[in-house]
């Protein structure tokens, strides 16, 4: 069931998991940001010069219009259900699961590169992670031939891992959390709604107004 795709997702893929020993070893900022944005500029230019040479489409990477009504119905409801599992998932997990937490982002509030991380750096997640882990994730588990169960599965055990550094709770979380969004890529062949999503969710969550609104 391995296919092309499918190596291209692995090459792609691969530089995320890498990154969290970024989390785990390096605590100067600028050196973080560096090999931070360098994991997902990379995956993200191999991809587009995939792109570009034909030996994928835009349709494989979920970089699909949807009409402005369909969009904004999904984008606002994708918005919605990510948020309801984002931020309550941690804390619920958090009470489940051993506190295993093996590195952290070093920028703080009080860092003068903390604004430039919560819009480019927010921004550039939401955007590779999304043409990654769900666009090119469900083309090569589709085209794999897996059913729509395993492809859910699947996916969003390959997004979790992404967080391995942040422990169990960041895993299982997100994992549920990337569930909700590859629901959008499923129905609509679609990430740009998600992009979206994951941009706000992740400012919500890290600026902590989601745990402000939830009152947790």
């Amino acid at each position: 069931m391995f296919n092309n795709k499918s190596a291209i997702f692995i090459l792609a893929a691969l530089p995320f998991y890498l990154n969290d020993f970024n989390n785990i070893f390096i605590k100067q900022e600028l050196l973080w940001l560096a090999i931070d944005y360098g994991a997902k500029i990379i995956p993200l230019a191999f991809l587009f010069y995939l792109l570009k040479k034909e030996i994928l489409s835009s349709a494989d990477l979920g970089l699909i219009p949807l009409p402005p009504k369909k969009f904004i119905i999904w984008t606002l409801g994708i918005t919605a259900l990510g948020l309801c599992l984002d931020e309550p998932g941690f804390t619920l997990w958090s009470k489940l699961l051993p506190s295993i937490r093996l590195g952290s982002i070093p920028i703080g509030t009080d860092s003068p590169l903390y604004m430039l991380d919560m819009t480019l750096g927010l921004a550039l997640v939401a955007i590779s992670e999304e043409i990654i882990f769900r666009g090119l994730a469900f083309t090569s588990l589709k085209t794999s031939q897996y059913s729509p169960r395993k492809i859910f599965l699947i996916s969003a055990i390959i997004f979790g891992l992404i967080h391995w550094s942040q422990g169990p709770t960041a895993i299982i979380a997100t994992a549920v959390t990337g569930t909700g969004l590859m629901l959008c890529m499923y129905c609509t062949g679609s990430v740009y709604p998600t992009i979206i999503a994951h941009y706000v969710i992740n400012y919500l969550s890290f600026s902590g107004k989601a745990v402000e609104f939830w009152g947790l």
